[in-house]
């Protein structure tokens, strides 16, 4: 019985008795026309003469004396993979004359929906996989195999594979939005020397697009990627900044889908930039006059920190080259928008200064690369956690995830505090933000939440950043929906602090506790008829917090 159970685990997972090679990749259903540039990967070292893989109607095996040093890469067509990929494979089922040949017998062709891969040496089983009925099956998804189990997180065609890093930076200079933001952000710009890397979604702000220039002007090079097909489409101040910047020599690029072929995130949603592989700003706001107000001026809540630290400038820069690489990337096309005038909010008084920390360790946080990370901050709170998001929505199948993390944190006795922008477009429909924060409210006694709405000091709350033990701060780009962790680009970074963890909950306070609106009824104080309209979502939402509890 016992070897019956260890040949079931070895055919269902990708690990194999003591072999030369394992089946580690595969993808099934690609880009390319008849899925030419499906294909898949073995690893291990030595000769591969025996080994076959088979999907069921054909086999491949190698050439005689085929030798691997490591890894080999078998695709369907070598031109139809590397036009994807941008680089060819080592063997290729189809006859293009450019890459060497694996030996085929019967028809091998895994299919879209559904098929098995199984890999044998001298005609014994070593290793199978299946799907649908043990992965999922996608176009453009990407099967890997991580530590003995298949498909741990969701990978596209492209998508890049960082690890999570900790790292021990030499200082840090902690802000927020709108008190602090703008003189961190351009005094980085000011002192950069050699080179700024800015990966962002939205860049609308004239005065840094101007800041940028003055930098060219000293001989800087830069570099700016965007997302190309934002929400809403690109503004016309986009636009308008966009040429301002490229007619002084600022490259600008694009990450976007172009006709049948995706891109390789659903958005490129990350705030960061990088200054001479030394300064890393990372951020929850975009370049945009609400989200970098003028000194004095009222603006976004978020929170931002930039990073001295020649590593984690490193880190980063691998993140942006990795980006600025795929096949997904264009040059900026750039329109006849004119650079729009300087416009900042209401004047306010800023409450907040910056706060510069020494040797602090700091961890990265890319989507989708190591966005798990977010939710094993959560899982790890003992005593508190405080959560400030501009908003919260389920996922497809109905659970997010990430929040049943917070409650299960506030069942074992933590103290949550939830805080939820409170703009039209985050309440007006039935399961929003507002039907969220009072169902937490009715939920247990140690947790609760609020939302905030626009006033005379915030725009909106804009924020996507945690408090965890008052030990930990998450600062990111990172909203808790299902695309942002699984299928965006995003940026963020996990700072251990209890200094930061002060700093920001200072903040969180003056927000949770200040005279600015908010709104009475997530606050659990009130009524509204909202709830009328809202009470069968309210009841299942219900349903679903107490399933949780049990």
């Amino acid at each position: 019985m016992k070897w019956v159970l260890i040949t079931f685990l070895l055919l269902t997972h990708c690990i194999s008795p003591v072999s030369a090679f394992v089946l580690t990749e595969f993808c099934p259903d690609g880009y390319a026309s008849g899925d030419g540039d499906e294909y898949f990967i073995l690893e291990g070292t030595g000769s591969l003469t025996g080994w076959t893989v088979t999907d069921g109607e054909g086999t491949v095996s190698f050439p005689a004396g085929s030798i691997s040093n490591g890894e080999i890469i078998v695709a369907r067509s070598a031109e139809a993979y590397n036009s994807i990929h941008g680089t060819f494979p080592d063997y290729e089922i189809l006859e293009s004359g450019t890459t060497p040949n694996v030996l085929q017998s019967g028809r091998f062709q895994m299919a879209n929906t559904g098929d098995e891969l199984a890999l044998l040496s001298n005609g014994e089983i070593i290793s199978t996989v299946s799907w649908p009925d043990e992965l999922a099956a996608s176009n453009g998804r990407v099967h890997v195999c991580t530590n003995g189990v298949w498909d741990e997180r969701i990978y596209k065609i492209g998508q890049s594979r960082f690890s999570p890093e900790t790292f021990t930076a030499d200082s840090a200079t902690l802000f927020v939005s709108p008190d602090s933001s703008y003189d961190v952000v351009t005094n980085v710009i000011r002192e950069s020397t050699d080179t700024l890397l800015i990966s962002m979604y939205e860049f609308t702000h004239p005065e840094l697009a101007r800041e940028i220039i003055s930098a060219v002007d000293r001989g800087v090079s830069v570099t700016i990627l965007l997302e190309g097909g934002p929400v809403g489409g690109m503004s016309d101040e986009q636009k308008g900044v966009m040429n301002y910047l490229m007619e002084h020599g600022v490259s600008v690029i694009t990450i976007e889908s172009e006709g049948n072929l995706p891109a390789r995130y659903r958005y490129l949603h990350a705030k960061y930039m990088v200054a001479d592989n030394y300064v890393t700003v990372v951020l929850s706001e975009n370049f945009k006059p609400s989200g970098i107000p003028l000194p004095g001026t009222k603006g976004n809540r978020g929170w931002g920190a930039a990073v001295y630290d020649a590593e984690i400038a490193e880190y980063f820069t691998d993140v942006f080259t990795a980006d600025v690489l795929g096949y997904d990337i264009y040059v900026y096309v750039p329109w006849t928008e004119p650079l729009p005038a300087s416009w900042s909010d209401e004047k306010i008084s800023p409450y907040f200064t910056t706060l510069t920390l020494y040797n602090v360790n700091i961890t990265p946080v890319i989507s989708p690369d190591t966005s798990s990370l977010v939710p094993d901050l959560v899982r790890s709170a003992g005593t508190s956690i405080d959560l400030q998001q501009a908003y919260i929505s389920p996922y497809p199948d109905g659970e997010n995830t990430w929040l049943a993390a917070v409650i299960d944190a506030a069942d074992r006795g933590a103290e949550v505090r939830v805080m939820l922008d409170g703009m039209y477009y985050n309440t007006e429909d039935e399961a929003d933000n507002n039907e969220l924060a009072a169902t937490l409210n009715r939920y247990g006694p140690t947790i609760s939440a609020k939302l905030i709405l626009p006033g005379e000091y915030l725009t909106k709350l804009h924020n996507k950043g945690v408090i965890v033990d008052g030990e930990y701060v998450l600062i990111s780009s990172i909203n808790w929906n299902y695309n942002s962790p699984n299928n965006n680009r995003e940026a963020g970074l996990i700072i251990q602090s209890i200094e930061a963890a002060e700093y920001y909950t200072a903040v969180f306070a003056y927000d949770w506790d200040g005279d600015f609106d908010k709104d009475p009824v997530s606050a659990g104080i009130g009524f509204d008829v909202r709830f009328i309209l809202a009470g069968g979502i309210l009841i299942l939402l219900m349903g679903i917090l107490i399933y949780r509890r049990r």
